[in-house]
């Protein structure tokens, strides 16, 4: 009996199981409180749509850049910075960090430095948890947990 394998669907679920393990190790309370602290402390006023649907979208950028960075991992393991490692999925990053900013400009009335300060915090953010994945993910490949 022979028994063929699609590389793609195996590399698939190898992925899959390698994110569902990071996942293990995340804090979603940390990272709610620290969605608070980057973008809602200057915020006044109680729960709304649009906060509760920011926060949402934050905890998803802030998860896949937890995830990538994680994937990142890998090269620490094999000698590189944390820098040096960000330099390669810079293009991602961006993108997150862009779409973070757009979300808050699209829901509040932001004058131009507003939208200026929302895109460091969101760059922060993102920066933050991308090397928390990093750090993460290096430690899995040290402990050979991948």
């Amino acid at each position: 009996m022979n028994v063929i394998t699609n590389l793609g669907e195996r590399r698939r679920k190898k992925q899959w199981k390698f994110e569902r393990n990071m996942l293990r190790s995340l804090s979603i309370d940390d990272m709610r409180k620290d969605v608070n602290e980057h973008f809602f402390s200057q915020l006044i006023g109680a729960e709304t749509v649009s906060k509760l649907y920011l926060m949402d979208f934050c905890l998803d950028i802030g998860i896949d850049a937890y995830l990538l960075g994680s994937e990142y991992g890998r090269f620490g393991y094999y000698g590189e910075t944390p820098d040096q490692a960000q330099t390669r999925c810079e293009e991602e990053l961006e993108t997150f960090t862009t779409q973070t900013a757009s979300q808050f400009s699209a829901w509040f009335t932001l004058t131009e430095d507003e939208k200026f300060i929302q895109f460091e915090r969101s760059r922060a953010f993102i920066n933050r948890w991308w090397k928390k994945g990093f750090q993460e993910g290096e430690r899995r490949y040290r402990l050979r947990l991948h």
